[in-house]
């Protein structure tokens, strides 16, 4: 099954579909610098490392990004803050202004605009066209980074209540040692049901780092939206289909292991559920031996003899993946799939991590998840800083910022089938946005990667001000949100607005059990340790182990990249092509004359263009044809009409109920229908609230999820914008079609 195209909307005023103002720093091309450049587009300090990304368009290669200097001067913000109100304006437009991290450059002095909709509107240089500019709200954050909010696309929040569990210098072979015990293993003990209102703390401890979307495996509405969830309440208006958390697949909670063979519960998942899914996010080989790797050969291919069952698709995004070999790597790639990177998680249980630097050098996309408090980061910037740490100290920098920074955002969208509409700052883009304060001489996206909850000092959810400083909150409009003094910051948090219970209660609910924040330069109290460590590489880094593996330089395959020997390699480190250079940092590692072609990461469909400023990146389309210019390429734009981004595509419910016709967008589609007759209401509980409508013929259903629809049977409802969904919610409305509904006007 492909990806589907999948795009956002958000609650708010003004259904009518609109133009997005043409940018001169919304570049179709990577490297086309905007009119008002002083001296065009030059690398970064942080180019990727990872290789070049092919521009279709030359032919050339070129890395990204580049810093793109922007003719303006912004003025300094007030002693101690961060961002300056330089006009109040009289209109419901924001301009913010600092260094944006595009989706392929840095706008250094450059600007983001979004509208009352909560669309990105413009993003660049110069964004005076954008409709309502003039009348705009202007902020300046100076020296500050303005980014994409944060998608985590893996959390266990139901399990909130627990604090770290400290195991001292035990280390596992596969999760079930400590999950249940096993081979003589203690067992790490954890309680789960969390309080309602410690999972929305747990929540305001993501918001607070930066996060604006989560998979958690749980849900509470309001402040982080939840897209793993089907109920539209805790999609906070994110109308994409939502994820499906998988945490055990093959169905072996009790603790089962098998080194060969694939016949684990009878209730593991299968390949023909995966396929029904939009977005699937597994737990897979979680370990370091055999029985680990085991694990992913029986969900990497299918042959129902051998029970084995294929659960990699390009929508699927596996989680730890870290016992594997290079030509499970490959997998990986053939199939599209992604990995959920957990460094901390990982490396305190196991010593050791995902075969990153393999994956990266393979081509498979990375993102970024904090598994859960017990054994992995309290919030997403600590887990930043962890990935970052292991990178400098133990991957001899094979990643760049900007990669480790891509990971948090765009990686995340793209695990949790979001990336069309969050995780860049582009025109059409839903507007969650955060800003990090730039200090000590930390810019561009290591300011995000270095920051501390201190240092977030505007996060924007769906265009409303969530969480700030004071004086950004208050310029925003959102003076009326609680107050809460952040390591001598003064902040705002719209927690009883988003969420129905105030500040003080969720912060004493949550530090019920943990801290909600700790400050910068402070490491969280018993934090699970980053640094990697096991009873064969107990001296970590030496002047005879320059990366800390166990291995002594002279002998090592990899003297410069952490590749110890993990049990499912027997007795030598890895080297699947065994040209005696190891895998970790084999340019080929299955070509033992290092031939093969290089891909890249950043380009999945293979046809040049990076995947944030591919038109239809999931298709090859090097040409990059898009009729109707709303940056969603013929390739693969269902829509007739413009349709950029979150906007949605404009048919009628007669269209979606037939079949037959050619109009009809498919199902992932975000779609508005208008005048709208209501027929008959649904359940009047749960989450399966809303009404049949009927067009000029076709009937529909409109889904509310938990909230009520407040309309009548004989109504007309003026429009109605949603995703078009054909999967069942329960036996009895099989093959029934819906409209899960984002916004709709009565």
């Amino acid at each position: 099954m492909s990806r589907s195209p999948i795009f956002s909307l958000l609650a708010a005023c003004g259904l009518s579909v609109f133009a997005i103002a043409a940018c001169s720093g919304d570049s179709p091309r990577p490297g086309a610098p905007p009119a008002d450049v002083d001296a065009g587009v030059e690398p970064d300090a942080d180019t990727p490392d990872s290789g070049p990304v092919r521009d279709g368009s030359t032919g050339g290669t070129v890395t990204a990004p580049g810093v793109v200097t922007c003719n303006r001067t912004l003025p300094e913000p007030p002693s101690g803050g961060t961002c300056a109100t330089v006009s109040t304006g009289g209109g419901k437009t924001v301009v913010l202004r600092g260094d944006v991290l595009g989706p392929a450059d840095v706008y250094e002095n450059g600007e983001v605009v979004f509208d009352e909709s909560g669309r990105i509107t413009c993003m660049g240089c110069d964004c005076a066209t954008a409709p309502g500019y003039d009348q705009a709200v202007v902020v300046a954050c100076a020296g500050s980074a303005i980014s994409p909010g944060f998608v985590n696309p893996h959390d266990h929040i139901t399990f909130s209540n627990n604090p770290p569990k400290p195991h001292g210098t035990e280390r596992y072979e596969h999760r079930h040692d400590w999950r249940v015990g096993k081979r003589g293993h203690t067992k790490i003990s954890t309680t789960g049901s969390a309080p309602g209102d410690a999972v929305t703390g747990h929540e305001l401890r993501m918001l607070m780092s930066g996060v604006t979307a989560m998979a958690g495996a749980g849900s509470r509405w309001g402040l982080v939206r939840n897209v793993d969830q089907s109920d539209l309440r805790t999609l906070e208006g994110l109308p994409i289909l939502e994820s499906d958390s998988d945490t055990f697949p093959l169905d072996d909670s009790s603790g089962t292991l098998r080194s060969s063979g694939c016949a684990y519960g009878q209730a593991r998942t299968t390949g023909a559920e995966v396929n029904a899914k939009p977005s699937y996010v597994p737990h897979i080989s979680e370990g370091i031996d055999t029985e680990t790797r085991n694990e992913f050969l029986c969900t990497s291919e299918n042959d129902a003899a051998a029970f084995k069952q294929q659960l990699l698709t390009s929508h699927t995004a596996v989680v730890h993946a870290v016992a594997l070999r290079p030509s499970d790597v490959q997998r990986l790639r053939d199939t599209g799939a992604s990995v959920v990177w957990s460094p901390r998680s990982n490396v305190d249980l196991y010593g050791n991590t995902a075969p990153v630097t393999v994956m990266n050098r393979m081509g498979v996309t990375l993102s970024l998840g904090t598994d859960w408090v017990p054994s992995g980061s309290m919030n997403m910037l600590r887990e930043l800083q962890c990935a970052d740490f292991l990178n400098t100290s133990y991957y001899d920098k094979h990643f760049s910022d900007y990669d480790l920074w891509r990971m948090a955002t765009y990686g995340g969208a793209y695990a949790t089938n979001a990336e069309t509409v969050v995780g860049a700052l582009k025109p059409g883009y839903v507007a969650d946005i955060v800003v990090f304060k730039g200090r000590d001489g930390a810019r561009r996206h290591r300011a995000a990667i270095a920051a501390g909850v201190e240092d977030v000092a505007l996060v924007v959810r769906g265009g409303l001000a969530t969480y700030g400083d004071a004086n950004v909150m208050d310029a925003l409009g959102s003076a009326s949100c609680e107050t809460a003094d952040v390591c001598g910051t003064s902040k705002k948090a719209c927690v009883q607005r988003d969420s129905g219970k105030d500040y003080t209660t969720i912060k004493a609910a949550i530090e019920a059990f943990y801290p909600l924040y700790f400050c910068r330069g402070t490491a969280p109290t018993n934090e699970p340790s980053c640094t990697p460590f096991r009873s064969t590489y107990a001296n970590g880094i030496t002047a005879t182990d320059s990366d800390g593996d166990g291995v002594p330089n002279d002998t090592d395959l990899c003297p410069t990249v952490f590749d110890p020997i993990r049990p499912m390699d027997g007795t030598k480190q890895g080297d699947e092509d065994n040209d005696g250079k190891g895998d970790a940092c084999d340019p080929c590692p299955l070509d033992a004359t290092d031939a093969c072609t290089a891909v890249s990461s950043m380009d999945r469909d293979g046809d040049g263009v990076r995947d944030e400023l591919d038109v239809c990146p999931n298709v090859a389309d090097p040409g990059q044809e898009d009729r109707d210019a709303d940056g969603r390429g013929d390739a693969c734009d269902p829509c007739t009409t413009a349709n950029r981004g979150s906007v949605a595509c404009l048919t009628t419910i007669d269209v979606l109920a037939d079949a037959q016709n050619a109009a009809r967008p498919p199902f992932g589609s975000i779609v508005r229908v208008e005048n709208v007759e209501v027929v008959s209401l649904l359940s009047s509980a749960g989450y399966q609230r809303g009404f049949v409508g009927k067009g000029s013929a076709g009937q529909i259903q409109i889904r509310t999820g938990s909230s009520n629809p407040n309309v009548s049977v004989g109504q007309r409802v003026a429009a109605v914008e949603g995703v078009y969904d054909d999967r069942a919610s329960t036996a009895s409305d099989a093959q029934a079609l819906r409209i899960r509904v984002s916004r709709m006007v009565p």
